[in-house]
């Protein structure tokens, strides 16, 4: 009588042992797949989400355009610098000033024979 008790006390801790490594496998299966999903969200919002290499392709060929654009508007910006340098008092050019002044004014003497073409 007195080794049945102790075998089920037995049991009972075989049984609890038992449950126990059960439940710390199911534990470590959930935390695996936790984190099996979690590496998937991340690598697909890395090929297709907001900030994914398509996003970053498509910013390095804004960046060209605009940079190309910049360009453009910095050699005209030079013009320009250049036609009022021309234009300030002590390096005036007579001539410059005389073709700005007919061209925007719509001006010219009585000889001067004046075609418009659009621009």
């Amino acid at each position: 009588m007195a080794f049945s008790g102790i075998n089920r006390l037995l049991s009972a801790i075989v049984c609890n042992s038992a449950m126990y490594l059960i439940l710390r496998h199911r534990m470590e299966l959930l935390v695996s797949l936790a984190c099996l999903a979690l590496l998937g969200y991340l690598c697909w919002q890395g090929f297709y989400g907001v900030r994914s290499y398509q996003y970053r392709d498509s910013l390095s060929h804004k960046l060209a355009n605009l940079s190309a654009d910049f360009n453009g508007v910095a050699r005209q910006r030079k013009v320009l610098e250049d036609k009022v340098k021309m234009v300030q008092p002590g390096t005036m050019d007579a001539d410059l000033v005389d073709e700005m002044a007919r061209r925007d004014l719509n001006m010219g003497k009585a000889n001067d024979v004046i075609v418009l073409l659009k621009p």
